[in-house]
């Protein structure tokens, strides 16, 4: 499995607060059975030189260390920014593995600014591939998932947390979840882990719950080929989404589940 979504480099966010935390996410991954994960750090209000510069350097420490280690993971960088940063996407860590295609965005967790939405189909119209990072978790989506659709539509991949659909953000972001994966409205299923005894970098769980559900071949597209595409930076031809009313579903939790197994 490839992890798309992981904030691995320390002391520059809310992630791992030393190397030792750093490598021991590395370590728990690998023994989880991720071979690669792209380190995403948090930037929320402007990538200038002086954080980029400082990415890329604790980038290579990584590296080095991981080696030293003796893990089996390759790592790429890119970061995660916030839908308010000030940013180029001429960046080297702008897009994942600095492949000048793919971004990871994310957006308030209680609200969906007026022009966010201008500003990813305008990355999209450019070129670039907006991904959405975790969008069951905010609240406006939550409310109002429809949008969501909206989103891919017009040119946006979305990525779900591995959290989301175990249920550690809670019932209501699990149901919008699924609710997102039956209406083939999800490209990416990442940990967006942070240290290894809180928000860790496990997706073997989510693997299984993804493959008992819609079968073998959507986990792998998630997990895998998906996530493979977007480091190198090739185009990824997803299913097409499916409408969702604008009111929301009025079906149960797990109605459904099963009738897109396989696509």
């Amino acid at each position: 499995m490839i992890d798309i979504h992981a904030h691995v480099l320390p002391q520059v966010d809310d992630g791992p607060a030393d190397w030792e935390e750093s490598l021991a996410l590395l370590q728990q991954g690998e023994k989880d059975g991720i071979r690669g994960v792209v380190c995403t750090s948090h930037v929320l209000d402007s990538l200038n030189e002086e954080i980029e510069n400082e990415f890329l350097r604790k980038f290579e420490e990584l590296k080095h260390r991981a080696q030293e280690k003796g893990l089996n993971m390759s790592l790429w960088l890119g970061s995660e920014i916030h839908i308010h940063s000030q940013f180029s996407v001429r960046s080297k860590v702008a897009t994942i593995n600095g492949n000048g295609k793919y971004i990871l965005l994310e957006l308030p967790m209680g609200d969906i600014p007026q022009d966010a939405g201008e500003k990813l189909f305008q990355l999209a119209l450019d070129g670039f591939v907006p991904i959405l990072a975790h969008p069951a978790r905010n609240s406006v989506i939550i409310r109002k998932p429809h949008l969501a659709f909206d989103y891919v539509q017009r040119g946006v991949l979305l990525q779900l947390n591995a959290g989301s659909i175990m249920g550690t953000f809670g019932k209501r972001i699990k149901r919008v979840a699924f609710e997102m994966l039956n209406h083939q409205l999800i490209h990416f299923i990442a940990s967006d882990c942070h240290t290894p005894t809180g928000r860790s970098m496990i997706l073997s769980k989510a693997y299984r719950i993804i493959e008992r559900y819609w079968g073998t071949d959507t986990a792998e597209r998630l997990f895998r080929v998906h996530p493979y595409k977007a480091v190198i930076g090739e185009e990824i031809s997803a299913p097409p989404p499916i409408p969702l009313d604008e009111k929301g579903r009025k079906t149960g939790f797990f109605s459904g589940l099963k009738i897109f197994r396989n696509r």
